[in-house]
């Protein structure tokens, strides 16, 4: 009788949680869903769609020689020369003369 018992406890269990990572993939499923069509209303590109393009960016530049390569560096993205490099200007800070008087 004991081992009916477990068997059927643990049935009962494995149905528990084949219902509850269904329940998580549906209000998953949802909320991409509801996501997706707000960013398409306000005019924006669905979030899913940018992930994913950045993905797809970033496998293709791991195929091409992984990300520090340079063949990753595009044409717009020429390396800084050190002439546009602009030191920090010096500027003198004067102490103010007034200044509160001492907490007793």
């Amino acid at each position: 009788m004991n081992a009916l018992f477990a068997w059927f406890f643990k049935l009962a269990l494995a149905a528990a949680a084949l219902i509850f990572a269904a329940s998580l993939l549906l209000a998953l499923l949802v909320v991409l869903v509801v996501t997706s069509l707000w960013s398409l209303l306000h005019g924006r590109k669905p979030q899913v769609a940018v992930l994913w393009t950045r993905y797809r960016d970033l496998t293709r530049g791991m195929s091409q020689g992984g990300p520090w390569s340079a063949t990753r560096r595009q044409a717009g993205q020429a390396r800084a020369s050190d002439d546009d490099i602009v030191d920090v200007q010096v500027k003198e800070v004067h102490e103010s003369v007034q200044r509160l008087p001492p907490r007793d």
